[in-house]
């Protein structure tokens, strides 16, 4: 009887130990905090993340028209260094520099407009022929013309020529289907400002949306650009 009693208190502490280690292991289990927290947590951070980058599904394109009168950094004449802005050494044109800026800044694509025809660099030759085609209404043919039908934003960039947009821009806008695009003008100059360049892209674009408050920036200002560039985007939600 001892021994038979013996064995069945064994047994029953056996039990005992088996039944407290599952509860055990259950507990623990069902208690971690971290594993409960997990999934809302990187939901949560994940929305926060879309929240920030609320452009990061938009589209974009940067597309730009420039002519700068030289492509070297020495010895310039007043008015080749009036139509570039240096950088590191390279030779950039003021609205090309400009428009690489918005480019790198949103993300974007960039692409230049190029006539088939070049535009000459000498300064007096390239007001001759600029007074030339938008006194004649010309539409300069556009080398490599680009597909922009799967962009939804379009910066579109210049300088202003007579108060007006050059007529190459012209080309570009009569050309595509802007219809449900937001269009962002920017420009340089040499003291005219925007010169109303906005309120003419919209009047040719009726179905698009034109932002108004376009970027404009003198060509005695260009040392400025980067920080003008980035309070403007900021100031229209890009």
């Amino acid at each position: 009887m001892k021994k038979s009693k013996m064995i069945s208190i064994i047994v029953g502490c056996i039990v005992l130990i088996s039944v407290g280690l599952v509860y055990f292991g259950t507990s623990t289990k069902n208690t971690n905090p971290n594993e409960n927290a997990n999934v809302p947590e990187n939901v949560e951070n994940n929305e926060n993340q879309n929240a920030n980058n609320s452009n990061e599904d938009v589209n974009s394109l940067v597309v730009y028209f420039s002519v700068p009168e030289t492509d070297s950094p020495d010895n310039m004449t007043r008015d080749e260094d009036n139509s570039v802005h240096v950088v590191d050494g390279e030779v950039l044109g003021n609205t090309q520099y400009i428009a690489n800026l918005i480019g790198e800044k949103t993300g974007s694509d960039v692409y230049r407009l190029e006539p088939v025809e070049p535009y000459p660099t000498n300064h007096d030759d390239l007001l001759e022929r600029a007074a030339n085609e938008m006194e004649q209404g010309a539409r300069p043919e556009m080398k490599d013309p680009m597909d922009i039908s799967s962009y939804d934003v379009i910066y579109i960039g210049y300088p202003i020529w007579n108060a007006d947009l050059p007529p190459i821009i012209n080309t570009f806008l009569e050309n595509n289907n802007f219809d449900g695009k937001t269009i962002i003008p920017f420009c340089t100059h040499g003291g005219s400002g925007i010169s109303g360049t906005p309120a003419t892209i919209q009047d040719m674009l009726p179905n698009a949306n034109v932002i108004t408050n376009g970027f404009s920036i003198s060509r005695t200002n260009m040392d400025a650009s980067e920080s003008e560039v980035s309070g403007w985007l900021s100031s229209i939600g890009y």
